[in-house]
């Protein structure tokens, strides 16, 4: 059974939308990156505004020592609070992107297997064998896709995990250190 040319201009519409869904998913992970970094940038430059005049009016060294480690303090936690916005929205990103890839291959293979189908009613009995080789083939297939999914679903969560505990190891060392440098 040759494809039709209908059925390879539906094959090469549907990969065309795929991809045009894959694409609007990952624009939407940068234009919400690109948001996130323009509004840090903005508090960023408010903040060290604020934070010049504040220091242009210290009396001596030691106001400004305090000043510079009352305004470096929170920093740490900051860039724990950009890092955890940051991986929630690359996590939710390969997560939207996942979902269409899943779609797209659960839809392939509804269609594998309709076509599957139309070929085992037209080919001839005596070619069993061949039959089930093929049936075996998707099956696997869809076995290792599924497996694969599973595995980035896993490997995802584990280093979400991972960046979090950094995070907040980090966090408290940066805390400790603080306040070491404060009491001295």
């Amino acid at each position: 059974m040759l494809l039709t040319q209908e059925q390879i201009a539906s094959a090469n519409k549907a990969n065309l939308e795929t991809l045009a869904q894959l694409s609007r998913k990952a624009f939407d992970g940068v234009e919400k990156l690109m948001e996130l970094n323009l509004q840090v940038a903005t508090t960023l430059m408010q903040e060290n505004v604020a934070h010049m005049q504040d220091v242009s009016k210290a009396k001596d060294i030691k106001e400004y020592m305090g000043m510079q480690a009352h305004f470096v303090q929170p920093m740490a936690e900051k860039a724990m609070a950009y890092c955890r916005h940051f991986y929630s929205i690359a996590n939710q990103t390969q997560t939207s992107i996942n979902e269409v890839t899943k779609a797209d291959m659960q839809k392939r293979t509804t269609e594998m297997q309709k076509l599957l189908s139309d070929l085992i009613s037209q080919t001839p009995s005596s070619s069993d064998t061949t039959v089930n080789l093929i049936k075996q083939a998707v099956a696997n297939a869809n076995t290792a896709f599924e497996s694969s999914q599973k595995a980035v679903k896993q490997a995802l969560d584990m280093s979400s995990h991972q960046a979090h505990t950094a995070s907040e190891s980090a966090l408290k060392a940066s805390e400790k250190l603080f306040k070491s440098a404060v009491a001295n």
